[in-house]
């Protein structure tokens, strides 16, 4: 079964008369200070094309602003997060047909990406990948090597190979996103 959903997340004092101005739906998240604004189905302008900014101008007028947007069956995930007209962090991992590769990465590294996107069991995932070529045969000893100590060095420095593989993504990251934000623990 393939997930796709987009919403926006936010964080304002502003009172819901400014909410229905911009969003057709929200709602608070129980237990949190955040509400979620037009989630649904409907792709949203922009998401998946890692060009535009989705939140920064909606985080002039509220605040602390979330968008998410997962689609599983095509494995890519857009997230952006803004706080006060200024983008903190943008990611998309994005499907050309054949495979995914991280097309946008700006802002500052957040916590929630030490924990997944440079776990453990996700730098194991991404040496499997390393390991053989793009005909799936298995690399020379030698050349596995030299992956494994660039990959090292990356996972070190925290840091994404853009237009590249490098930290193996996942669409389903926008779960984890969730999570580690809103509380929000239902999975694909």
């Amino acid at each position: 079964m393939s997930i796709f959903f987009n919403a926006y997340f936010l964080k304002t004092q502003q009172p819901p008369i400014k909410l229905k101005e911009k969003f057709s739906q929200f709602e608070r998240i129980p237990n949190s200070d955040w509400i979620v604004c037009d989630f649904g189905d409907s792709l949203v302008d922009g998401a998946f094309e890692g060009e535009e900014y989705l939140t920064q101008e909606l985080s002039e007028i509220f605040g602390e602003v979330i968008f998410i947007a997962i689609d599983t069956s095509n494995d890519q995930l857009d997230y952006e997060h803004s706080l006060d007209g200024e983008v903190l962090r943008k990611l998309t991992w994005l499907s050309d047909g054949c495979q995914s590769t991280w097309v946008c990465v700006e802002g500052e590294l957040e916590d929630w990406e030490i924990t997944s996107v440079f776990s453990s069991d996700n730098l194991n995932r991404t040496r499997d990948l390393l390991s053989y070529d793009r005909h799936l045969n298995r690399l020379p000893a030698d050349e596995i090597e030299v992956k494994e100590q660039e990959l090292q060095s990356l996972w070190r420095k925290h840091e994404y190979v853009l237009n590249g593989q490098i930290p193996l993504g996942d669409a389903t990251f926008g779960f984890i996103i969730q999570r580690h934000f809103f509380g929000i623990t239902t999975e694909a």
